[in-house]
């Protein structure tokens, strides 16, 4: 039996049979103000509060004071919980992904939020030098008629930050808005998981659909939700 962990919103762990496959990377998708942070939060503290589960709330280049701050309009005070809130400047910090590696590592079993994957992206791409020197991108070298375009290279250092963190135990939320280059497919395809967040602004709704989710059975159907003063849940 695969040991889940659960997302904090009830109605979404009973279409996941029980929360997230232990251990998977899960991209949480969508466009500003479709609650992906909140979302993140949400499942740090639920956990936190209710299984004593160490987390990891990793903001690249936010400060994480702000963050705090909107995680208490929720009553979700972290200050006595096993929780760390970490920032990683990435326009300063050269080893990038080792130091998201590091404290990833720490976390153990633990769930672990990327806020966001979009921030490591927009970082200058791999050179064509570091391309041909890691073995991590061995599959990707195979392909047939890759260039040293900009974009492979983009696409290259993605594929090489998330192959990295799978070796880790922790289960990671990778908070994640669309980007005009490729990456998208890469990250897709690499994640264990993808819950799409999205707004319909005609309407004044904002919806929750399980596009992939590995080990699980599951529709693909959107779900109404809805913010409350508790936090996500599904319309009723």
């Amino acid at each position: 039996m695969i040991a889940r962990v659960p997302t904090g919103i009830d109605d979404l762990d009973l279409i996941l049979g029980g929360g997230i496959p232990r251990s998977s990377n899960v991209l949480v998708k969508g466009p500003p103000g479709s609650f992906k942070t909140i979302f993140g939060l949400q499942m740090l503290y639920r956990n936190a509060v209710k299984n004593g589960t160490p987390g990891l709330y990793l903001s690249l280049n936010q400060p994480v004071g702000g963050v705090k701050e909107q995680a208490e309009q929720f009553g979700w005070s972290f200050d006595k919980t096993p929780v760390q809130f970490v920032t990683v400047d990435t326009t300063t910090d050269v080893n990038v992904e080792r130091t998201v590696f590091e404290a990833i590592k720490k976390i153990g079993k633990g769930i672990v939020v990327i806020d966001s994957l979009t921030s490591f992206l927009n970082r200058p791409p791999l050179t064509p030098s570091e391309y041909v020197a890691d073995p991590l991108l061995e599959p990707i070298k195979r392909l047939p008629g890759l260039s040293f375009s900009d974009e492979a290279l983009v696409r290259a250092m993605t594929a090489r930050f998330l192959r990295r963190l799978t070796v880790t135990s922790a289960t990671i939320l990778f908070i994640y808005e669309n980007r005009p280059d490729s990456s998208d497919g890469v990250c897709e395809y690499l994640s264990d998981g993808i819950l799409k967040l999205s707004k319909i602004e005609s309407l004044g709704k904002r919806t929750l659909c399980v596009e992939k989710m590995r080990y699980t059975e599951h529709d693909l159907l959107p779900r109404n939700i809805t913010l409350k003063e508790n936090g996500i849940s599904f319309e009723r």
